[in-house]
């Protein structure tokens, strides 16, 4: 069936053979070389879904193999050894900064230039940063869960099979990091890592919590883990853990303290938990935020406080964040995207018996929360902020540049990754300070040797272009430039050159053509010994091979909008345009979200202006019903969003015939074959009635990755089906595209496939 069921989608969905190229992602800039042969030079990377930035190297000219990397983005950052060690991830490994010796040290790097630069995967690392979990990909949809100890990097399997995700780990830790719980098979297990390590943990049917996924429980305070199980609540004391998990079958996995109006669906709900276990918070649905008061009494509902669908006019919420407050009352931090101009901002309330709004942030990173749970950080534009949660007064901010990532080091130090630099930010007297202490770079402007000291090395700062620092090369980091900045300035103008080429006695190094479409140039070094010969600094890079994969991405609005916020967001957070073909029943029903996806910068195109399957009996198909559907659809999209469709188009469910493409053609359209089969409109009763295959999200995706092919085109409904499915192929839209990417593909309109 499998078998079938592939050569039909190679038949259907492939239509187009034409393959098309772009332009290379990786480029080498501003070689220079000083006397001792060494060579400095900056990479950039452009590839969607991942950042964008220069990272600056140190090579020898005389060996093509050695070669130090002297910035480190963060692209990730996480605390290790109780705040001793900072830990910073990006596209070329994996470097740690300590504390105490102030060094920068890389434990895990790319040797060469990866040409394909993916989107890191999360850890789950335990608060005190011995521990980590993470997932190992195997296919598509799945992979294997490990137990990282994030000293000896030993590596202990929890799960050989567990569901794959670029955003989530199924696991969570308690407070303390002496405890974590794992999803595995439907089922909630809890594990010892010191345990694990030392190879005497028990069997897993004796650490079972019950059913359900890892959105099913929460830990407050470290001491109890809070489990929903449908409408139940229970309280596990994390001490206790290992005794019920002994005598579960006689008392029980833990104490019922109290049911919930309706019932939770782990998949798609979220519920966050007071440190108290006084208060919990429930999003179900996405849009209906319930507020409620624990008794503890195991027979009776929780009081409700607060529960209303959440509305916001200015856009839709693409997920929340809930922190809990002393007085009782929790912030309610909701990102949205915008309805009038699809831009991504936040809305920051207080939730007690009411929403009050406190404040809204542009384009805003996450909010992290500090260990004490009393204060809140978050980057907006080029500024970071640290509020306090209670209050919610600022209590400093830090400007000059884009943040990334951040780490606390107990409640009053604050590690900030930046497009720039990585600084060191700390409170003096509850406040924190205007300026951080730079720990090392992750970019800079423009380096240099200095001379008459050609071991050292200047950069110029990104932030600050009157600020320079110097290389420390035993330490690996950078600080400020002894020189004043005048003095810096001149020997900056001496080092430039008009021409991407410099030379030394011995050789000249210089950016030039390669073979290699991946790359838009490669580094070259010429030997000027004997006759002389050139060479490239990292031979990969000229190494021929085909340029990037393409493929497309349409979405097919027919009558409902459920999914289209999440969609609009996973685009954006990957840097993705797509084409949007809209039914004249999803115009009428939904024009502010018509303008909200044109907005975003995608294509619309049509979908006809009725639902109707135009190859049905009863119908008279000429080039004027269709003319006249057509330029219908295109009125009604006009008046909702004062825009005009893409003259790209396809009939409902995509049944039409040779005279309804020709019929469209003469009204100037294009016809958009993707398939012929809308895979994931398939229902459960559709396959019971035997007349259609019916697949998962997951296994959607990895059907669609294992039959991938250049120029492909891969249609996504918005919305719900008429029918019963178990999940939708929109919902693992993240997983479908990183990868895409991963299997080195990139992603652009359908109108540019041909």
């Amino acid at each position: 069936m499998k078998k079938k069921f592939a050569c039909l989608l190679s038949f259907f969905l492939f239509p187009f053979s034409t393959f098309h190229f772009l332009s290379a992602q990786v480029k080498f800039e501003n070689p220079q070389i000083n006397a001792e042969d060494k060579v400095l030079f900056t990479v950039s990377h452009k590839l969607g879904g991942t950042v964008s930035y220069k990272t600056l190297f140190l090579a020898d000219a005389t060996q093509t193999e050695s070669t130090r990397i002297l910035t480190c983005f963060p692209e990730r950052m996480e605390l290790l050894s109780g705040g001793a060690v900072l830990q910073v991830r990006n596209r070329y490994g994996m470097a740690r900064y300590s504390v105490a010796d102030s060094t920068l040290s890389w434990v895990k790097r790319e040797e060469s230039i990866p040409a394909d630069a993916k989107a890191l995967l999360p850890q789950a690392v335990s608060p005190d940063g011995k521990w980590a979990c993470y997932v190992k990909k195997t296919d598509a949809a799945t992979g294997k869960l490990f137990l990282k100890n994030m000293s000896t990097l030993e590596e202990f399997l929890l799960n050989d099979k567990c569901d794959f995700d670029y955003d989530e780990i199924p696991a969570k830790w308690a407070g303390d990091g002496s405890v974590f719980v794992y999803e595995k098979g439907g089922n909630l297990y809890f594990g010892d890592p010191k345990a694990v390590y030392q190879k005497v943990q028990m069997g897993e049917e004796f650490r079972k919590i019950g059913e359900g996924t890892i959105n099913s429980v929460s830990w407050a305070n470290g001491k109890y883990l809070i489990y929903i199980n449908r409408d139940l609540v229970y309280k596990i004391s994390a001490k206790e853990l290992y005794t019920r998990g002994l005598y579960a079958p006689m008392v029980g996995i833990g104490i019922v303290i109290g049911r919930l109006p309706l019932g939770f669906d782990a998949r798609k709900d979220r519920f966050w938990v007071s440190p108290l276990v006084n208060q919990i918070v429930t999003v179900t649905s996405n849009s209906v935020v319930s507020s409620y008061q624990v008794n503890g009494t195991a027979s009776s509902y929780l009081t409700s406080v607060y529960s209303k669908p959440f509305k916001d006019v200015s856009g839709s919420a693409v997920d929340y964040d809930v922190f809990f407050c002393g007085d009782g009352s929790q912030i309610l931090w909701v990102n949205l995207i915008g309805i009038n101009d699809g831009k991504r901002n936040s809305t920051v309330y207080r939730l007690s018996h009411e929403l009050k709004e406190l404040n809204r942030v542009e384009n805003a990173t996450h909010p992290v929360l500090s260990p004490d749970g009393r204060k809140i950080a978050f980057a907006s534009q080029k500024f970071a902020f640290v509020y306090d949660l209670g209050a919610w007064i600022e209590l400093g901010r830090l400007d000059g540049e884009k943040v990334h990532s951040f780490a606390w080091n107990g409640s009053s130090t604050l590690y900030v990754g930046g497009e720039s630099t990585v600084r060191e930010w700390n409170a003096v007297s509850g406040k924190f300070q205007k300026e951080g202490k730079v720990l090392f770079l992750s970019a800079a402007e423009t380096a240099f040797w200095k001379p008459k000291a050609e071991n050292i090395i200047c950069a110029q700062s990104a932030i600050n272009k009157a600020t320079f620092y110097d290389y420390d090369y035993f330490k690996n980091v950078w600080q400020a430039s002894t020189e004043d900045s005048r003095t810096s300035f001149e020997f900056m103008k001496k080092a430039e050159v008009e021409v991407y080429a410099v030379q030394n006695a011995h050789y000249r190094v210089y950016t030039g053509l390669t073979d290699n479409k991946l790359y838009d140039n490669a580094l070259y070094v010429r030997n000027f010994a004997g006759t002389g010969t050139s060479y490239a600094l990292y031979p990969e890079t000229v190494k021929p091979s085909p340029e990037r994969k393409r493929v497309a991405l349409i979405f097919d609005a027919l009558d409902s909008a459920d999914g289209l916020t999440h969609i609009l967001s996973v685009l954006a957070n990957y840097g993705i345009k797509a084409t949007f073909f809209l039914n004249g029943e999803f115009i009428r029903r939904y024009p502010m979200e018509c303008k909200q996806i044109i907005e975003s910068g995608h294509d619309c195109a049509s979908m006809y202006f009725s639902a109707a399957d135009l190859t049905e009996k009863g119908f008279i198909i000429d080039e004027e019903f269709i003319r006249r559907g057509l330029a219908r659809n295109e009125d009604e999209f006009y008046a909702a969003t004062g825009r005009e469709l893409s003259l790209m188009w396809h009939a409902p469910f995509y049944k039409s015939n040779s005279q309804i493409k020709k019929a469209g053609e003469l009204s100037g359209y294009k016809y958009i074959e993707a398939g012929r089969l809308a895979l994931d409109s398939f229902t459960l009763e559709k396959a019971a009635d035997g007349k259609k295959w019916y697949l998962g999200a997951k296994d959607l995706v990895k059907l669609y990755v294992d039959n991938a092919t250049p120029d492909m085109i891969i249609p996504i409904n918005i919305g719900v089906t008429d029918g019963t499915r178990t999940d939708y192929l929109y919902e693992k839209l993240s997983l479908l595209i990183g990868n895409f990417l991963d299997e080195g593909y990139e992603f652009t309109l359908v109108r540019k496939l041909k």
